[in-house]
């Protein structure tokens, strides 16, 4: 069993691992990164012709951006959960709109890898070939989301995809406990760090929030359209915070969340916000919302585009508005710059709206991933991806200490060899 590296080596995101026995292959994930301008990052080149699989964890771009690419001639069977099959063409299509002129794929190629998708769910089972099987496993991350173990005549792994060890608002935590596997390839987003509790972060957005209302200020949320985008207006509307408009993506989303509720842990609290909160429909609701004291919930989440970038530079220059951050801030994006520099681009004016990041992440942290590991039994190798090295060094020093494994850091383009001591 060989296990190559096509991304997310020594990096957040661009998630593509290909597991190869036999000279043929399973892949997981083919997914995209973006460089300094904002332009896309491809992963490694698979040959699609030696795929007997692709799995798509989940619809973050970071993980199916790239999959249309394997779909231009031949049709690869793949597999996911209905609805991230659902999301994914909202995603996809809006991605060939931002960036199409950067990819080397069409509508042709999406269409292509949507009518290959075979809808899977944690807890199934498949026969792939007579090489290749493969268990689904809920991960916990977003709607939808999945871990998979692909097992071989030489050998079984499980691979996280994006994992979480605590409950949110629209799902249950991972499970994945008991399972068992001889290697397991996990990510490491989080692998220095530990979140603070849920329960006190949700209580501090809320209070922050009707501080800022009470003051006769506008709040701008940015959130990721999928996943933290209905995390939000689920909290916002369990504690009755109001009035909350919502503009981007965000709506489509949410309604095909609601399409699809066997997904959600609470789909009664998404519906609650559904029908309370206030879509925005264009250009005409964007000039007046902010003007008046009310919360705005918006894509896109690291203020790189969408109409949260309009609302920033609308609300930026008083003091008694407030920008929230609730999502991940990557490296120079307008998000990270107003955190660190209180300048959202360069040569701008400094913000004088209060300015807060709050940690709502999906991803476990350094003790939940630990947790994670520890409960997979009969392991022989460990490999980290989906991280930065310091954030991966911290992990790896861990695990080593608390299970007598070393494991493996490896860079995008590396070969994994493992063979089953029998």
């Amino acid at each position: 069993m060989q296990i190559k590296i096509l991304g997310s080596g020594k990096e957040v995101g661009r998630a593509a691992i290909s597991v190869e026995y036999n000279n043929r292959s399973v892949l997981l994930d083919y997914g995209v990164n973006f460089d300094e301008n904002d332009n896309p990052v491809m992963p490694l080149h698979i040959s699609p012709i030696k795929l007997d699989g692709v799995v798509l964890s989940h619809v973050h771009l970071d993980h199916i951006g790239a999959a249309p690419l394997l779909y231009s001639s031949v049709k690869p069977k793949a597999f996911s959960t209905r609805v991230t099959r659902h999301l994914a063409r909202l995603m996809l299509e809006d991605f060939l709109k931002l960036s199409g002129y950067y990819l080397d794929f069409e509508i042709n190629e999406v269409n292509s890898l949507l009518s290959s998708i075979q809808d899977v769910k944690a807890g199934d089972f498949v026969k792939l070939s007579e090489f290749f099987s493969l268990d689904f496993y809920h991960s916990g991350h977003i709607p939808g989301s999945l871990s998979v173990k692909v097992s071989t005549p030489d050998g079984s792994l499980i691979y996280t995809a994006d994992i979480n060890s605590i409950d949110t608002k629209l799902v249950e935590s991972a499970k994945i406990d008991g399972a068992e596997a001889d290697v397991l390839i996990i990510e490491s987003t989080y692998g220095n760090a530990n979140h603070p509790e849920r329960k006190d972060v949700e209580k501090r957005l809320t209070e922050s929030v009707n501080e800022v209302l009470e003051k006769g200020g506008t709040v701008l949320i940015p959130v990721f359209s999928v996943g933290r985008g209905q995390e939000i207006m689920a909290i916002l509307a369990e504690n009755d915070v109001s009035p909350v408009y919502i503009d981007g993506m965000v709506k489509q989303a949410t309604e095909i969340m609601l399409e699809n509720k066997v997904f959600l842990k609470n789909s009664e609290l998404l519906e609650k916000a559904y029908s309370e909160q206030i879509f925005l429909k264009g250009w005409q609701d964007r000039r007046k919302v902010w003007k008046k004291p009310c919360v705005i919930v918006s894509s896109s989440g690291m203020l790189k585009g969408g109409p949260s970038r309009y609302y920033l530079r609308k609300i930026a220059d008083d003091e008694k508005n407030a920008v929230f951050l609730v999502s991940f801030q990557g490296k120079n994006t307008p998000g990270r710059s107003i955190i660190e520099r209180g300048i959202y681009e360069d040569g701008g004016k400094p913000v004088k709206a209060r300015v807060e990041w709050m940690d709502f992440s999906s991803h476990a942290g350094k003790n939940g991933l630990i947790e994670i590991i520890k409960s997979i039994r009969n392991l022989e190798k460990i490999i980290l991806v989906h991280g930065e090295p310091e954030s991966q060094n911290v992990l790896a020093d861990e695990i080593k200490q608390q299970t007598g494994i070393v494991p493996v850091i490896p860079n995008t383009g590396e070969v994994i060899s493992f063979s089953k001591k029998h």
